[in-house]
């Protein structure tokens, strides 16, 4: 970017209607190219002191951050008040000029002398502002006509532009924001526009001094593009980052509210199911009092979830844990066989129930089968399986790999396809798995690994082992469990 800036410019200045590096007189015109250079650095100023403003708000910071356009400013108006005046110009019109170029120098100078506010927002965005700010005033000051020798109204005017550029850049490199390479192009930036004022006052105007003075305003002129086009880019890329980031972290809790969502649903379609048995004149009193038992249990699940508690991790006997967690299942009227070896794993019981309605609930739902079969092995000493088989259509072997991919679901299925990844997601924080099993003929299976709960000092004195729940109605609770 920077080497096609410098042929651009290059390009543009071999096009003028006299040379760049010619001194200027009372009857040079500047050419439409020179405007059109000098609009480009100006504009570029202002749009870098704008992209750090937005990166450090308030009036005061929002000054100093505009020093690079400020430069550019003052130039800008010292030109076009000289274009409009034609030489030798009246007192008034000097004064004028210089009143608005000593006004500049204050603006710009002044706020810098608070090394604090400029440490807080000085950064290599800020430099590159200047910098283009420098290269700016450096074109535009070239442009106006000028009498030789010059008055002594004109002496100061060029001193006060002077002073407005080596002080804006002494202040601003003292806070040490920017590279060693940037900062030495800024040094040099102010060199070439210092001596591109003084030269032609001085008589040392000449074709050769001229055209080294041209040729090095074009080079930093486009090193300084360069740098901001790069500088443009790495912003832009950390910016699509951070986006990129923050959608991440929009999805990620889009889908833990989808999943509390999903585990909040099904609680609440068991309870519904429940209440409705609740209403059968049939039931008998022992089967009453198991039902109101897992109703109490589903609302205290529901209350858990609902606080944001976590689940809490104990020693579970899988003999009276799946009884529970089955209960209700036998309730809606599922059939539901249960096999255990009275194995203790150790995993959250929240976790377990959730997983295991995710399972049954799916085989009713997807498979078009009530009839399932829960089966406990131990596979060796530090894992127990629990294998939940249904007999129902099954899963398509094509559809196999992606069941528990978010949002994947079968082509006739009506859910979200949420359910298995939930379920393999409590499985793994409560550090076991969840997988689908090889199955020949009708149906699909599961296998629940959970480790296996072992016996040890530390066991015995600080772990709670959860018990058959009594199944009771003291005190309005349905459940207890005891230790």
């Amino acid at each position: 970017m920077g080497l096609a800036s410098f042929l651009v410019l290059v390009w543009i200045g071999s096009g003028t209607d006299h040379a760049w590096w010619s001194p200027p007189s009372a009857s040079t015109v500047p050419s439409l190219g020179e405007g059109v250079v000098s609009g480009v650095f100006v504009a570029a100023a202002g749009c870098t002191a704008l992209v750090t403003w937005r990166r450090h708000a308030g009036a005061v910071a929002g000054w100093i951050v505009a020093t690079g356009a400020l430069v550019a400013a003052q130039a800008l108006v010292v030109t076009l008040i000289a274009l409009h005046s034609t030489p030798p110009r009246g007192a008034t019109v000097q004064l004028l000029m210089l009143a608005v170029g000593t006004a500049g120098m204050l603006g710009v100078v002044v706020p810098l002398l608070a090394p604090e506010r400029v440490r807080r927002v000085a950064d290599e965005t800020f430099v590159i502002g200047l910098g283009l700010g420098l290269v700016a005033a450096g074109h535009l000051l070239l442009q106006f006509p000028r009498v030789q020798p010059p008055s002594t109204q004109m002496q100061l005017l060029i001193g006060v532009l002077l002073c407005t550029q080596l002080l804006s850049a002494v202040l601003v490199l003292q806070q040490r924001a920017a590279s060693r390479a940037m900062s030495a192009l800024l040094l040099a930036t102010v060199g070439v526009v210092v001596l591109g004022q003084l030269v032609p006052p001085s008589g040392l105007a000449g074709g050769s001094v001229d055209a080294a003075l041209w040729l090095a305003r074009t080079a930093a002129g486009a090193a300084w593009l360069g740098i901001a086009w790069a500088t443009l880019r790495r912003n832009l890329e950390d910016e699509r980052r951070r986006i990129n980031s923050f959608e991440h972290v929009l999805v990620d809790a889009s889908r833990e509210q989808r999943a509390q969502l999903h585990e909040l649903r099904s609680t609440i379609a068991g309870l519904v199911t429940g209440s409705a048995l609740l209403d059968r004149e049939d039931l008998t009193s022992e089967t009453r009092e198991r039902l109101w038992a897992s109703l109490r249990r589903e609302l205290d699940r529901m209350e858990r979830m609902l606080a944001g508690t976590g689940p809490q991790t104990a020693d579970l006997r899988l003999d009276d844990a799946l009884t529970q967690i089955l209960d209700l299942q036998r309730l809606k009227g599922r059939h539901v066989e249960l096999h255990s070896t009275g194995d203790v794993v150790r995993a959250p019981f929240d976790a377990l129930a959730e997983v295991l309605n995710i399972l049954v609930d799916n085989a009713a739902k997807h498979g078009g089968t009530d009839e399932s079969v829960v089966e406990v092995m131990r596979r060796d000493e530090e894992t127990v399986d629990i294998t939940v088989t249904d007999f129902g259509r099954g899963i398509p072997r094509d559809q196999r790999p992606q069941i528990f991919d978010w949002g994947k679901r079968g082509t006739t299925s009506k859910g979200e396809g949420i359910g298995l990844n939930v379920a393999q997601r409590l499985m793994t924080e409560a550090g076991g798995s969840l997988r689908l099993a090889d199955r020949d003929g009708a149906g699909s299976s599961f296998v629940i690994s959970l480790p296996s709960a072992r016996r040890s000092p530390e066991n015995d004195l600080g772990t709670t082992r959860l018990t058959a729940p009594k199944l009771t109605m003291e005190d309005g609770r349905a459940w207890r469990v005891s230790g």
